[in-house]
């Protein structure tokens, strides 16, 4: 096994939870926390409402929650509104109080210290956090446009241009779809035009997730080593979402497929059709790697991801991990605990009793705070 990476950095103070209030979210009628800055261990039966803490915060960091796109299923049933508030530490030693909530009768309001923010997307910056729960393992498993949201999560940390520049072109990209969508002969000199949008912020995104890949395989290679993989390799291959070989631009692939593309009515190359082949021993991992096999590689890459954000920016999220210890066998357990002790993140673990983090976690995560959560109330 590989010599651990050092993914501490000597100056680094991460941003951290000092204080979580959470208020009529799913079954937390009123649950108030006070964190420890490094590892915090939620242990609770099925229900008890440990995973909707965990919620709670990817919600206060992102403006959505990991387990439903709904947001009517957040709120406490037979009440109106949800809240969810915490103090954060940034890495200047300011407190900063930051809270989301969501009204049935009204809106989504995201504020901090009391002024209401313009874009829920600023709360990331102010709250970086990543999220692995069972779900997750649809990175593996599902669809192109899960692994392109997990390349631009980290993009979004890594490139301040990325935001607007992924902005720019959906916006572009709803255009032409707009206008090969309305029934009627098509206008190809709209059409073009957009066409033309699309490549000059298309082919920047498609550069910045280039090289994110390439240095995310690079940090990964890291990682792996110091995980039981069974002797096989994890790698990456980013596919841009054009045939590259086929056309020496994207300009190019779009002026040549503009007929198709009028014919199926649909934008069918650029950015937006990216995606990720990630292999176990050069083979499709989703192809061949057992539930728990694809679980270790999710880790893997996920922290990785974290890696390579502390080594870029010299910040590193809050990390939310859901039922670590399930489908995780002992070692690989003890090898993931090694990896979290060796990075400065305030971390939220939750798993079903105390004997299956007892030991493998915590041993090696010495510094944490450990919380029984039943019938949505802490014991």
């Amino acid at each position: 096994m590989g010599a651990l990476c050092c993914y501490a950095h000597a100056a680094l103070i991460p941003v951290y939870l000092q204080h979580l209030e959470i208020t009529q979210f799913r079954n937390l009628q009123h649950l108030s926390l006070r964190p420890h800055r490094k590892t915090n261990f939620i242990i609770g039966p099925n229900g008890a409402g440990k995973t909707s803490i965990l919620e709670s915060v990817s919600v206060l960091s992102s403006g959505r929650s990991f387990r439903t796109p709904d947001f009517k299923k957040l709120v406490t049933q037979g009440h109106l509104k949800t809240v969810v508030f915490a103090r954060i530490v940034k890495q200047d030693g300011r407190v900063t109080g930051v809270g989301f909530s969501k009204d049935l009768k009204g809106g989504i309001e995201a504020r901090a210290d009391g002024l209401r923010l313009n874009r829920v997307s600023d709360l990331a910056k102010l709250v970086p956090a990543l999220s692995i729960d069972t779900g997750s393992v649809e990175f593996i498993e599902g669809g192109p446009s899960v692994r392109r949201a997990g390349i631009d999560w980290g993009l979004f940390h890594v490139e301040q241009p990325f935001l607007d520049t992924w902005y720019q072109y959906r916006t572009a990209l709803r255009q032409k779809l707009a206008l090969l969508r309305k029934p009627g002969p098509q206008d190809k000199h709209q059409l073009r035009y957009w066409n033309k949008q699309l490549v000059i912020h298309g082919e920047v995104l498609d550069s910045m997730r280039y090289q994110y890949v390439t240095s995310l395989a690079d940090v990964l290679k890291g990682i792996s080593n110091n995980l039981d993989m069974t002797n096989k390799d994890i790698s990456m291959v980013y596919k841009p979402g054009w045939p590259k070989d086929n056309w020496n631009s994207f300009q190019e692939c779009l002026d040549k497929k503009l007929d198709v593309e009028i014919e199926r009515r649909g934008c069918l190359y650029g950015p937006h059709r990216a995606d990720l082949d990630i292999l176990w021993g050069g083979t499709l991992c989703k192809d061949i790697c057992s539930r728990g096999q694809k679980k270790l590689v999710l880790y893997a890459v996920r922290l990785a991801q974290v890696a390579l954000m502390i080594r870029i920016t010299d910040q590193a999220p809050i990390l939310l991990l859901d039922d670590l210890p399930a489908e995780m066998d002992t070692s690989n357990l003890v090898n993931i605990a090694r990896i979290l002790e060796n990075m400065p993140c305030q971390s939220f673990i939750s798993a079903i009793d105390t004997e299956s983090i007892s030991g493998p976690l915590t041993d090696r995560l010495k510094e944490h705070a450990m919380f029984h959560v039943e019938h949505g109330a802490l014991k």
